[in-house]
């Protein structure tokens, strides 16, 4: 091929490329990827389902995920569970801030915790909730106390606090971008969620008393009194002394006396001496 050829395809060629060079030098950056994904990280600890499924559903996720430098600081799923248990009705936006306080914006992992002077002055440490505007009277902050042997106390810096936790053991870091730490509890400023107030789960509230029987009291009328025996003989109704031709009896109603042994006695001894009387008078007409 002649050099003019050659010369006038690579003029055609670059003629061809500019705008597409154009075009893409136009053309917005791709945005960075974010450094981690908590969401994936709880993913593998199933002790931990609950708070990552609060993060995700709260949209504090994606807020930790833009950070460069973080410290979650998590509750395993009994302590999340006796939470929302004991706080019934609790509004999205109160849990929104609740979760934004357990994430710190600094790296803090076991070996920091660890450095902490025993019962020294405590480290302040901003969280996620105070970025959003709406902290009041220091709730955004949190108070970290070490306590020896690696042990450390989290508290809201807010006076008030409601609810402390302790740190119980480191869950994954990666420096120094992210570092996931296990608390006993939520840490609760004042001012976010009420105070606890409903009882236990059904399943731990002891069994009600049984009921109390009603007893029915019943009037039992009294029984009558036995009357009295009278100890004096009983005397049968008898005439008044009368004028003559008087015919008065007593009242029909007057009862007969009852009769006794030697009033039959009587009577049969006057049968007898009537019948002797008989016969002597027919003996003695007989021999006239």
């Amino acid at each position: 091929m002649a050099p003019s050829t050659t010369s006038s395809l690579l003029v055609f060629l670059l003629f061809l490329l500019l705008p597409a060079a154009a075009v893409v030098a136009a053309a917005p950056a791709p945005p960075a990827t974010a450094a981690f994904n908590v969401t994936e990280i709880l993913s593998r600890y199933p002790e931990f389902e609950l708070f990552s499924f609060l993060l995700s559903n709260t949209g504090v996720a994606r807020k930790v995920n833009s950070r460069n430098s973080v410290t979650v600081l998590i509750p395993d799923n009994s302590a999340v569970d006796w939470l929302l248990r004991r706080s019934a009705r609790l509004p999205r936006a109160a849990l929104v801030e609740l979760i934004s306080v357990h994430v710190v914006l600094d790296y803090i992992d076991a070996a920091k915790l660890a450095a902490l002077p025993r019962g020294g002055q405590p480290t302040v440490v901003t969280t996620l909730f105070q970025t959003t505007g709406t902290a009041r009277n220091r709730t955004g902050f949190l108070n970290v106390t070490g306590t020896g042997r690696g042990g450390a106390v989290f508290v809201s810096a807010a006076p008030g606090s409601l609810i402390n936790a302790t740190f119980k053991r480191a869950v994954t870091a990666r420096p120094y971008n992210i570092s996931v730490l296990q608390i006993s509890n939520f840490v609760v400023p004042p001012g976010i969620i009420t105070r606890p107030r409903l009882p236990l789960p059904p399943r731990s509230r002891p069994p009600p008393p049984p009921p109390t029987p009603r007893v029915r009291q019943m009037a039992v009328a009294p029984s009558p009194a036995p009357a009295p025996r009278s100890t004096s003989p009983r005397l049968s109704p008898t005439r008044n002394p009368t004028s003559e031709g008087d015919t008065a009896e007593a009242p029909d109603t007057a009862e007969a006396p009852a009769p006794s042994g030697g009033h039959v006695a009587r009577v049969m001894m006057s049968w007898w001496i009537g019948a002797a009387v008989g016969m002597a008078m027919a003996c003695m007409l007989g021999y006239l």
